[in-house]
């Protein structure tokens, strides 16, 4: 059996189960009420959750998508509010093992300077 197809399974057994203890919860806030009646507003509630879920999973897909294609540098980085290390370095054309290897002189000098 396929993982999509497990998944989907898991998927379903968790969605009844949890359908299941909507009609319990709902049954006993409301004794008068139909179990069909029940039945019927837990299934239109998951649903909704599941439609909730999969819309929010298929806007963020697209703004992730829409940032790329307009020059973002990956979507994690949108968190920060600086560029990857060395991303400048490399988009003006400078190589970055020659700024790490510039770099690592001058931090060292600075050190003897500092101990003299």
């Amino acid at each position: 059996m396929s993982q999509l197809r497990i998944n989907l399974l898991k998927l379903g057994v968790c969605v009844l189960l949890i359908m299941g203890l909507l009609m319990v919860f709902s049954h006993s806030a409301f004794p008068n009420a139909s179990l069909f009646t029940m039945a019927f507003y837990s299934a239109a509630f998951m649903i909704f959750v599941l439609a909730l879920g999969f819309a929010s999973v298929f806007i963020t897909g697209e703004f992730k998508q829409w940032c790329l294609n307009n020059g973002a540098t990956d979507t994690g980085w949108l968190w920060f509010n600086a560029e990857p290390p060395g991303l400048e370095a490399m988009r003006n054309g400078i190589d970055v093992t020659t700024l790490s290897a510039k770099a690592k002189p001058s931090a060292t000098s600075s050190q003897v300077t500092d101990k003299t």
